[in-house]
């Protein structure tokens, strides 16, 4: 019986185009020229350039000749039609998510410049910075870790759940149930191994979250704007007059063009920590007319809603939001310093580190306003950590050998401050320059808070304190060398940032140079003789040879500087926006300046500190007149207080002081003044 001849199994040609997007295992749209000779996967998300070639800075293009020219290769098989069992196009690897070490995909999404216009200054500008597109044949390449639409970059570290060397060599893709891409690997620093330097990495994750959480935030940010309205763009100018030339963390152009250009495109966080800073001047500014109606409270808590679920994402626009809304308003019968600060600080610092703030981006593939932004805001975070970690005496989060990030240059902080003449009329006119003493106030305030650092490391950690308490010689030589640190620092700082400007005519402005920095410099006066002197028991008081009785006078001496400045304070200057380390008598406010609250707080109990422990009737006289001016300079300041909220935020040290003159006879009668 004869065999049915076998049915031959039918081909089929599948017509393919070139520019529509092109994923994994696409055979129906044609890869481009480039991918197609190293025959690799040509992925395009929208429309061309393909990864490769944006990768490249070269022309992403398919042409009919190089297509016949594959034809031709293949003129010798018996047929050119692509059968059913032709499943696997030659120009894709057999396990498409192990791609060539060469395929370095550009981060931004396809049709985006290169060079955002985010980051750019317009050519009239004096600006250096001014790109060129990568996308022509020989522009070059900069990718960017932050303007990726619906796209998050998280640092890859050294402990991740891929080897940093092996993903040099392999790059991995994560792909959906949909066989869309869910997760990229880009390489932003290929290392250097004779250098030391490791290839660092960043997850590029697609934003999808829970339906409930989009919709929350839409929510939010619409309660936020109507809150504000009609007056939204008043308190944008505002803050950037009042609060920015002092504490510069938002990204000043940046931010004015974004607004510009859809201002629901910036986080509903960051708007609001703006139009709330704003609007703690608005009695205070002439320009403006009318009253707020909404409850800055509210305002406030809308926003910290909003960032709770944008921490699902976190970017540069987060970090920002996490360093304004630092500052809210404590309860009215705060005393001691919640533990609201510090939580919020540690998340500040969590977040910074997950799109990695505290690694260096120097020789990183970036766009030189992104590099410049990313270590701003890093060492901004640095110093909320550790004065926050101050208010409790906590150890800080950020700890020397956990970053790599350098010291920023005044060109960095001075980068974006320039407003175009496109913007310029949504600020005034006072900040439409760059204002490099304002650049100067941030240098110093990241040097003192070094030293304070290396104070904190040094004695003021549990096993720092044990290993050296009897080690009295080489901790006195550590500490001696720290103030020589605080006295070099003092002497070098620039006059706009001194307390040489106390006697200029316009002391508003210059209570922007002077107060941050100078209660900062006391506070770490006071807990750096705290260290010297001790230990503060009253057996040293009778013991010539202790640290005590060594180091009384010159710490009386140094304070009794600290009581002239703030007799110094004037009316006038509670108006001042003092940044992080903000004045806490400011009136009409509705924020927490933990910062400046605690620094005070620690100055006030220092001068207790050394009235108890004087050693003698003289010193104690002494300690006693340092005291007396300084309580008297708390009540003229609580006397021109107009409202609640300056007095919540005089309270914690106002009680301090308070309590003590209640039972300071009391105290000297029983002799523990030393009389």
């Amino acid at each position: 019986m004869d065999r049915p001849t076998p049915l031959r199994r039918r081909s089929f040609k599948i017509k393919t185009k070139f520019g529509a997007a092109r994923q994994w295992r696409s055979r129906k749209n044609r890869p481009c020229d480039a991918c197609r000779r190293r025959k690799t996967a040509c992925i395009i998300e929208t429309a061309p350039p393909c990864r490769f070639c944006r990768s490249k800075g070269q022309a992403c293009k398919s042409t009919e000749d190089a297509l016949s020219q594959r034809r031709s290769s293949r003129e010798v098989a018996p047929s050119t039609d692509v059968t059913s069992s032709s499943v696997v196009d030659t120009n894709y690897t057999s396990i498409p998510s192990i791609l060539s070490p060469e395929l370095r995909p550009n981060s931004l999404s396809a049709g985006q410049s290169a060079s955002p216009s985010n980051w750019i200054e317009p050519a009239s500008q004096t600006s250096p910075y001014v790109l060129t597109s990568p996308l022509s044949e020989n522009g070059p390449t900069i990718d960017t870790l932050e303007d990726n639409e619906n796209r998050t970059a998280h640092s890859l570290g050294l402990a991740g759940e891929q080897d940093t060397d092996l993903l040099a060599s392999f790059r991995s893709v994560i792909t959906n149930e949909r066989d869309g891409i869910s997760a990229d690997v880009i390489q932003v620093s290929s290392g250097d191994l004779d250098a030391t330097a490791f290839p660092v990495h960043f997850n590029l994750l697609m934003d999808e979250f829970q339906p409930a959480d989009d919709l929350a935030k839409q929510r939010i940010s619409e309660k936020i704007e109507a809150m504000v309205s009609p007056h939204a763009a008043t308190l944008v100018r505002l803050f950037f007059k009042h609060v920015h030339p002092v504490y510069c963390v938002v990204s000043k152009v940046r931010f004015l063009r974004a607004y510009a250009e859809d201002s629901l495109k910036i986080p509903a966080s960051l708007r609001g920590a703006v139009y709330g800073l704003g609007s703690m001047f608005w009695q205070h500014d002439p320009d403006v007319e009318g009253t707020l109606q909404f409850d800055l409270h509210d305002l406030f808590e809308a926003a910290q809603s909003s960032l709770q679920r944008e921490l699902h994402a976190p970017n540069l626009w987060g970090i920002q939001a996490c360093l304004l809304l630092l500052h809210e308003r404590p309860a009215d019968n705060a005393t001691i310093e919640t533990p609201r600060t510090w939580v919020f600080s540690s998340r500040t610092v969590a977040c910074a580190q997950m799109i990695g703030l505290h690694r260096d981006s120097t020789t990183w593939h970036l766009v030189p306003g992104e590099q410049k932004l990313r270590k701003k805001l890093w060492w901004a975070t640095y110093m909320s950590d550790i004065w926050s970690s101050v208010c409790h005496g906590n150890p800080p989060l950020v700890y020397p050998r956990s970053f790599t990030t350098t010291l920023p240059e005044i060109d960095d902080l001075a980068f974006d401050e320039d407003v175009p003449a496109d913007f310029q009329d949504m600020v005034d006119i006072s900040s439409q320059a760059v204002d490099i003493s304002t650049s100067a106030r941030f240098l110093e305030m990241v040097k003192l808070s070094r030293i304070l650092h290396e104070l904190i490391d040094s004695y003021y950690l549990d096993l720092s304190y044990q290993q050296t308490i009897t080690q009295t010689q080489a901790r006195e030589a550590k500490l001696l060398s720290i103030r020589r640190e605080l006295e070099t620092w003092l002497s070098m700082a620039p006059n706009c940032v001194t307390m040489a400007y106390i006697g200029a005519a316009d002391f508003r402005n210059n209570a922007y140079s002077i107060a941050p920095l100078t209660l900062a410099y006391y506070a770490v006066q006071a807990l750096l003789f705290r260290a010297l002197m001790s230990p503060a028991r009253m057996s040293a008081k009778s013991d010539p040879t202790s640290s005590l009785c060594r180091y009384f006078d010159l710490a009386a001496s140094e304070f009794r500087k600290f009581t002239l400045f703030m007799n110094s304070i004037t009316s006038a200057c509670l108006h001042a926006f003092w940044g992080g380390r903000r004045f806490p008598f400011a009136i009409s406010n509705d924020a927490d300046w933990p910062d400046a609250r605690s620094q005070l707080t620690l100055c006030g109990n220092f001068l207790i500190y050394l009235f108890l422990l004087a050693p003698s009737p003289h010193q104690v006289h002494s300690a006693f007149e340092l005291l007396s001016s300084f309580h008297e300079s708390l009540q003229r300041l609580r006397g021109w207080a107009d409202d609640d909220a300056s007095l919540a935020l005089l309270r914690p040290v106002a009680l301090r002081i308070d309590s003590f003159f209640l039972h300071a006879a009391r105290i000297m009668r029983s002799g523990m003044g030393g009389t």
